[in-house]
């Protein structure tokens, strides 16, 4: 419930956790203000508080987006395609990962404004079908996206089925033996609205009947990555888990 509060005031603009941190090191920035002004004589300064960097960590390598950005471009580097198309992922993350090495198409409902090297946008929306990228790529992805299909949160129409639409449209972009990647939010299967949903970890499974899986891992949001497990295996009351597969076209 915490977690659901602290994510509705974000989004509503409000984080009271760097508000809380703002008030609690104002004390020490006033001190090392007036002791820095005394070092300084001559030197112009202005007031620019960073108050919540105090006890900030170098940067964060926790979490979903951290671990399946990593781990599946690990995957397409060692796999090594001529190309790969990815569907509605993160460019500042995954996508930034594997254009370091290869060429990168990526289709989106959103925007791009931004020219990246080894990077084609196209614009357009996988709930439709993909005709023109019918089996044409032996590597495709869409990382933490489908959970979103047809929730109108990025402005496209509302589905109740907008998830099993765009993972079926984006399962027909893969050639014969070629390879699938895919993650969303795992558990008790819902939806909230108009975030995400969560998905059963055996979902893809039975929706893609021609592909098999090659490789599953389960992501916890706090803690490492746990390999070695099945998603029959994964306990579907665990909160904030999301779940990375690779599979394989095999009809």
């Amino acid at each position: 419930m915490m977690r659901r509060i602290l994510y509705f005031s974000r989004e509503i603009g409000f984080d009271p956790l760097k508000t809380f941190n703002a008030i609690k090191f104002i004390p020490r920035y006033v001190i090392n203000f007036f002791n820095f002004l005394i070092q300084s004589k001559s030197i112009k300064i202005n007031v620019s508080p960073a108050l919540n960097d105090y006890r900030a960590s170098s940067g964060s390598a926790s979490g979903h987006y951290f671990w399946q950005d990593l781990i599946c471009a690990n995957w397409i580097y060692s796999s090594q395609p001529d190309r790969h198309f990815d569907v509605g992922s993160r460019v500042d993350g995954f996508i930034a990962h594997v254009a370091v090495f290869m060429k990168v198409f990526q289709l989106d409902i959103r925007k791009l404004n931004s020219e990246v090297p080894n990077l084609t946008f196209l614009e357009g929306n996988a709930q439709e079908p993909l005709e023109e990228f019918k089996m044409q790529f032996e590597s495709v992805s869409s990382l933490h996206s489908i959970e979103h299909f047809g929730l109108g949160r990025y402005g496209d129409k509302l589905d109740i089925f907008g998830h099993v639409n765009g993972i079926l449209n984006i399962s027909e972009c893969v050639a014969l033996n070629g390879l699938l990647y895919v993650s969303f939010p795992i558990g008790e299967p819902r939806v909230e609205f108009n975030s995400q949903r969560i998905i059963h970890p055996e979902w893809p499974l039975d929706t893609l009947k021609n592909f098999k899986l090659e490789k599953f891992v389960l992501i916890p949001w706090k803690t490492p990555p746990i390999y070695g497990i099945s998603p029959e295996e994964v306990d579907l009351k665990v909160q904030g888990q999301a779940g990375l597969y690779c599979l394989r076209r095999v009809a």
